[in-house]
């Protein structure tokens, strides 16, 4: 017969679970431009920072943001950047020689043993360089292609 005391050992392998889960990040973007010193936005909002400039944006559950650059004299640019994140875990099956033997992970480092569990979590690209045309510069590409589409009403255009 197990006791409260006894019930409550039993409990703790549950409650530490979590601690065995590693979360890394790679937080810092760099933000780059040519020329130097365009005023960064990020989801619309004035970081009150220029280019170049590290910003601590992502995260292991972040989101998506958008990022513009302005500066006098030349058109606003706007770039995404996209929040990626992935869990894994070291797997006692992947170190199975044979169907009957018993999986070993010989492969398994130290700190798989201590995290068994992880989350990593980035934001692409990790940095962000961008090219600012004049604003009497000519709109080439998809630039020219948004344009159009926007003076023609369509939302994607016809390709």
């Amino acid at each position: 017969m197990c006791t409260m005391r006894c019930r409550s050992l039993l409990l703790l392998p549950l409650l530490t679970a979590s601690a065995c889960t590693w979360f890394t990040s790679q937080k810092p973007v760099l933000i780059t431009s040519d020329p130097a010193g365009a005023h960064i936005a990020i989801d619309g909002r004035d970081t009150g920072r220029t280019t170049p400039a590290h910003l601590e944006i992502a995260g292991n559950f972040g989101t998506d943001h958008v990022v513009s650059l302005s500066k006098r004299g030349y058109r606003t640019v706007t770039r995404h950047l996209y929040q990626y994140t992935e869990g894994y875990t070291s797997m006692w099956i992947d170190g199975a020689y044979d169907l009957v033997m018993p999986p070993l992970p010989l492969f398994w480092t130290a700190g798989d043993f201590v995290f068994p569990f992880g989350v990593r979590g980035a934001i692409v690209p990790g940095e962000l360089y961008v090219r600012l045309p004049r604003t009497d510069a000519p709109k080439l590409g998809f630039e020219l292609l948004a344009e159009r589409a926007a003076e023609s009403g369509s939302v994607g255009g016809s390709w």
